[in-house]
């Protein structure tokens, strides 16, 4: 009997929304501490090899505004790779804006990523609720040849993988490579390491899969306290799961 091996890339990351359920200014005292411990953990563990930072740039703004004297380390991490931003200023609901809005949004982000040492070059847009036939072309605009999305497919026949190439709508046969986030999203990776967890997300990484090789996103309710899985893979390695390095994960503007 063949044995297929699958690599699974874990990518550690947080979703944080700037304002939801709570006002701004109570996302934004828990967003303080958890960078804090984050950019700590980064400088002390080179095992920790890298963190998305959601894929906007306001994250970064809004801590340095409280803490402008961790700009050197913040940029020392961009810098290298440690901690990847951008290319969006807020991640955007893609449908309700302005397509100028859209656009202004991209350039922003590009500013401040390179600002701060480099841009994830990648169309990362983790949780909108649907995504214009314009958005690969968009991203070619902006140099991005990657993208990674969650919902916005509606079950056709062959949308079941995970990648795809998708083509603008404005005719000018403009694409991205784009890998599709399973139905729990950002989040199906949260749960790792746990009872049952493994069993739970390998099958269903691996029937979507479209390689031998796919990502496992782990973005935890509470960054600051549930980060550390890359300390556990030696418990995942049974079902191969691997830190990844740079990881190209490649998602309005300020209220």
């Amino acid at each position: 009997m063949t044995t297929t091996t699958y690599i699974f890339h874990l990518i550690p990351h947080t979703h944080w929304d700037r304002e939801w359920y709570l006002p701004r200014a109570a996302f934004h005292a828990r967003l303080i501490p958890m960078l804090d411990e984050l950019i700590e953990r980064l400088q002390g563990d080179t095992s920790f090899r890298t963190f998305l930072l959601d894929g906007q740039t306001v994250i970064g703004e809004d801590y340095l505004r409280a803490r402008p004297e961790r700009e050197a380390d913040i940029k020392a991490l961009v810098k290298t790779g440690r901690l990847q931003v951008g290319p969006w200023y807020v991640l955007a609901d893609e449908l309700i804006p302005s397509a100028e809005s859209l656009i202004r949004n991209l350039l922003l982000g590009s500013a401040d990523a390179e600002r701060l040492g480099g841009r994830l070059d990648v169309l990362y847009s983790p949780d909108a609720f649907g995504h214009p036939a314009v958005l690969p072309t968009l991203a070619r605009e902006f140099g991005l040849k990657y993208g990674i999305l969650w919902r916005g497919l509606g079950g056709r026949p062959g949308q079941a993988r995970d990648f795809f190439r998708w083509r603008g709508a404005d005719g000018g046969g403009r694409e991205m490579l784009l890998w599709h986030l399973p139905p729990d999203g950002y989040e199906i990776g949260a749960a790792l390491p746990g009872a049952g967890a493994s069993r739970q997300t390998h099958p269903l990484l691996r029937r979507r899969r479209s390689s031998r090789a796919t990502s496992l996103p782990r973005a935890p309710a509470r960054p600051a306290r549930r980060s550390r899985a890359h300390e556990r893979v030696p418990h995942l390695s049974a079902r191969r799961v691997l830190p990844s390095g740079r990881q190209h994960a490649g998602a309005g503007r300020r209220r």
